[in-house]
């Protein structure tokens, strides 16, 4: 009866994984807002087509390990290379004064600490699609933003591991223990930078392979997860969270081979066609519509956070200002990194799991997840619209 229900939920799901990227192309949205809202038709808040059961949540967990593999490995580190010292330290402030502004305007607007990463929060998956669209990828604009959000990738996400310490363990002397038991993560991770450069730098020609668009075997998507599975563990082991192993894994990825020729495409196709929509779709299947008893109570709290999100990017964005980039496009900028649909959702899935957020709470970092998506990047082509690209 399990097996059963299991296949059942599984051919609806996918049904669903199918359809949504035609719908998006349709409506113009991001196919994870549309997975995200047919997960909720078919749900326990819909026509309960589909049941979480453990062999869907393994996928989905599954699912969103591979979405923080493929975040890390998009981080561009010939173009960090490229924008120079000075422009790497502008964006690595702007990075850190949104985050630490969102944690403020949190306490500040009396909501719990943890949705402060909620209003701080940055990403690059919107952002990329949006400045590709609008044709302002290759402009200063365009690059300074992308800088800007993969620093505060990785900001979000270490400041995530520091929020479910502190929420396990309280401020004392446990979470200095459980902290520095943590770095092992870091120190496993480094070791791993310096041994893979060592190797490719002394062996070119055996890396070869990894990177070969014809390879029968696939030996480079087979390496990419076994270093995504093997860091994910080891943040387990260490008390962190394996989404932190598997950005670190994907930034390893992306540091140590440059130029990943198909590879990209391959790990892409495989997390975009077959995990990645599962995660989404099960964020729809387990939202409980009995969190919206009090829908006008939820909605003002959605509208208070995002415009708490404006406001924490906007004015630290304006440090950017110092490279030359105009006033309009730094207001365009923010609303366009005030939309990072994924890591809300990893937010919102996070706390709930640990007890730090309760059901209305969720509910409201996944509406905001929702209506960011969908709202910002629109305003943000508005804006854009009326002024020239930077060079």
């Amino acid at each position: 009866m399990t097996e059963s229900r299991d296949a059942a939920s599984l051919v609806v799901m996918y049904v669903g994984a199918f359809v949504s990227p035609l719908l998006a192309a349709r409506l113009r949205l991001s196919p994870a807002v549309i997975e995200i809202l047919l997960g909720l038709l078919v749900g326990i808040s819909g026509l309960q087509l589909v049941h979480t059961t453990p062999f869907t949540s393994f996928l989905s967990h599954l699912g969103i390990t591979f979405l923080m593999f493929l975040v890390g490995a998009e981080i561009d580190f010939n173009h960090i290379r490229r924008e120079g010292r000075r422009s790497v330290i502008i964006a690595s402030l702007a990075a850190a004064g949104i985050l630490l502004s969102g944690i403020g305007l949190a306490r500040l607007l009396g909501f719990p600490p943890y949705l402060g990463l909620v209003l701080g929060a940055m990403g690059c998956g919107i952002l990329l699609i949006a400045l590709v669209e609008t044709g302002q990828l290759k402009s200063r604009l365009g690059q300074l933003l992308l800088l800007v959000g993969a620093i505060g990738e990785f900001l979000t996400l270490f400041s995530l591991a520091g929020f479910n310490l502190m929420h396990r363990f309280g401020v004392g002397w446990r979470l200095a223990l459980e902290a520095g038991r943590a770095l092992v993560l870091f120190v496993v991770a480094y070791l791993l930078l310096a041994l893979l450069r060592l190797l490719v730098w002394w062996a070119p020609h055996h890396f070869e392979r990894l990177v070969h668009a014809d390879d029968p075997s696939e030996i480079g998507v087979r390496a990419g997860f076994v270093l995504m599975l093997s860091l994910a563990s080891l943040a387990s082991l260490v008390g962190l969270e394996s989404l932190l192993g598997a950005f670190l894994a994907g930034a390893l990825f992306a540091f140590v081979f440059r130029q990943r020729g198909a590879l990209d495409a391959k790990l892409s196709a495989i997390g975009q066609g077959f995990f990645i929509p599962l995660f989404f779709i099960s964020v729809g299947v387990t939202f409980d519509v009995r969190a919206l008893a009090n829908p006008m109570t939820l909605l003002r709290t959605v509208a208070l956070l995002a415009g708490a999100s404006l406001l924490a990017k906007a004015v630290p964005l304006l440090l950017i200002r110092i490279l030359g980039v105009p006033l309009r496009q730094i207001a365009a900028g923010a609303i366009l990194l005030a939309s990072p649909l994924t890591l809300l959702v990893a937010i919102a899935a996070l706390g709930r799991d640990l007890g730090i957020l309760d059901a209305a709470q969720s509910s409201a970092v996944i509406l905001l997840a929702i209506t960011s998506g969908v709202i910002f990047p629109v305003c943000f082509k508005l804006l854009i619209g009326k002024s020239a690209p930077a060079s």
